[in-house]
C-alpha cells in the first residue's frame, strides 16, 4: 500500500511540473497573450477593473448657432445623456458600495456667468462622497424625495446652460489648446489608478484671442484660415499624457473639404503629447444614434 501511494505521489508531481511548463495544456497561453497585448497591467489589473474618471469638456462657442437638424444643443444633450446612462450601468451592481467612479462636466475658459457656474457645479458626481443607499439615489433618483436621476439632472442643467449661453449671444471661444498646453488637463482630468477619459464636444476649431501663437506652419489655434495651409499643425508644448483617453466628438468644419485635414491636425497633436493611438477618437458630427455607437465603442472596451 505504501509503495502504491508513493508511486501515485510521484505521478502527481510529474503531472504538475508538466502543467507548469506547458501553456497550451494548462491555460497559460491565454494569460501570456493577455499580458503581451497590454490587456493586463503588471499588477494584474485590467482597464475594466479600474474606476472610471470621466470628464466632459463642452465647447460653448458659436458652434451652438450652427444651422443643424437636430440642433447642436440637442445633439450634445443626447451624447451626454448616453454617457450618463453608460456611467450608471458601470457603477450599479454588486460593487456599487465600493465604487470610486466619478463624472463631471466643465468648460474652459469658464463662461462669465454665475448662473452657469452654479448649474455646472451640480454636474460633478463623485460616488465616493455618498454613503449606502445615497449612491443608488444619485444614479436612479427618488420620486418620493423629488430627486432626479443622474441622466435627468444632467439633461435639465445642461439644457439651461445652453439656453443661457444662446441668450447671451457672447462667444469667447474654446481654448482647448491652452487647456492641454498649460497642464490644466492634468489636474482636472487625470487621477492615478483610474481609467481617465476626457470627452470633448467641439466642432474642432480651437481658438482664444489671449493665446495666439504661430511658429512657422504650427499654430496654437485651428481656424478655417489655418486649414487653408496644407502643412498646418498645432504646436506641441508638452508630453506625458499616456494615462489619458481623449475622445473628440461633433467635429464639424465649415468647409467639408477641410474635414480630413482637421481630423489629422487634432490626432497628430494628441499623439505628440503622448496620448496613445488606441486612446484617440476624433469623430465628425452625426445623428445622435450614430454617435452613440461611437461612444459605446470606447466606453465599453
Amino acid at each position: 500500500m505504501k509503495t502504491r501511494n508513493f508511486i501515485t505521489g510521484i505521478i502527481a508531481i510529474i503531472a504538475f511540473a508538466s502543467c507548469e511548463g506547458s501553456d497550451s495544456r494548462c491555460g497559460g497561453s491565454n494569460s501570456k497573450k493577455a499580458e503581451s497585448s497590454g490587456e493586463i497591467t503588471r499588477s494584474g489589473e485590467t482597464q475594466s477593473d479600474k474606476p472610471l474618471n470621466i470628464s466632459i469638456y463642452l465647447d460653448l462657442s458659436d458652434r451652438l448657432k450652427r444651422d443643424l437638424t437636430p440642433s447642436q444643443k440637442d445633439r450634445d444633450l443626447a451624447i451626454v445623456g448616453h454617457i450618463a446612462d453608460n456611467f450608471r450601468k458601470q457603477t450599479v451592481g454588486q460593487k456599487i458600495l465600493q465604487s470610486k467612479n466619478n463624472i463631471k462636466v466643465f468648460f474652459y475658459p469658464a463662461p462669465n456667468s454665475s448662473d452657469i457656474a452654479t448649474l455646472a457645479e451640480d454636474l460633478c458626481i463623485d460616488i465616493t462622497k455618498f454613503n449606502g443607499v445615497e449612491k443608488r439615489v444619485v444614479l436612479d433618483g427618488d420620486a418620493n424625495q423629488g430627486k432626479p436621476s443622474l441622466k435627468e439632472r444632467f439633461n435639465k442643467n445642461l439644457s439651461a446652460i445652453y439656453d443661457k449661453t444662446l441668450e447671451a449671444n457672447q462667444w469667447p471661444g474654446c481654448d482647448i489648446w491652452d487647456f492641454f498646453s498649460n497642464k490644466n488637463v492634468d489636474t482636472q482630468c487625470i487621477r492615478e489608478g483610474f481609467r481617465n477619459i476626457l470627452i470633448i464636444l467641439t466642432d474642432g476649431y480651437l481658438f482664444d484671442e489671449k493665446h495666439k501663437v504661430q511658429d512657422g506652419n504650427a499654430y496654437s489655434y485651428v481656424t478655417p484660415a489655418t486649414l487653408k495651409n496644407p502643412n498646418a499643425s498645432l504646436i506641441v508644448k508638452r508630453t506625458g499624457l499616456e494615462n489619458l483617453e481623449v475622445r473628440i466628438l461633433e467635429v464639424n468644419p465649415t468647409d467639408i473639404n477641410h474635414r480630413d485635414q482637421l481630423v489629422s491636425v487634432l490626432e497628430n497633436w494628441l499623439k505628440g503629447m503622448g496620448v496613445k493611438d488606441e486612446n484617440i477618437t476624433v469623430s465628425e458630427t452625426s445623428l445622435p444614434t450614430n454617435t452613440q455607437t461611437v461612444i459605446e465603442s470606447f466606453l465599453n472596451k
